[in-house]
């Protein structure tokens, strides 16, 4: 009787160590927050705590998100003031 010895092949993961930009870190964080408390709530229903807080993360990272979407009014101010530079209110008087 004859035995080989098979070497089994393992393959490294690879790590993209590209910088990423806070838009697309924010979608991957929303997307696994999403199917954690998808697969919490397969798992052990709508009843268990640790499926509340999951749901509670994914409210919380999309408020987030949402809140960087949407320009302050500030930045809109600065916008009108740049593109209108004679206006009324965008003149801005040193004592």
């Amino acid at each position: 009787m004859t035995t080989t010895a098979i070497a089994q092949r393992t393959t490294i993961p690879t790590v993209d160590l590209r910088p990423q930009s806070p838009e697309s870190t924010a979608n991957s964080r929303l997307k696994a927050a999403l199917e954690h408390a998808r697969r919490l709530t397969e798992m052990y229903g709508y009843q268990c705590v640790e499926v509340a807080i999951a749901w509670e993360t994914v409210e919380e990272l999309q408020t987030a998100q949402a809140h960087h979407l949407v320009p302050s009014c500030q930045s809109a101010f600065d916008r009108y003031c740049a593109e209108n530079h004679n206006a009324l209110e965008c003149r801005i008087y040193d004592c």
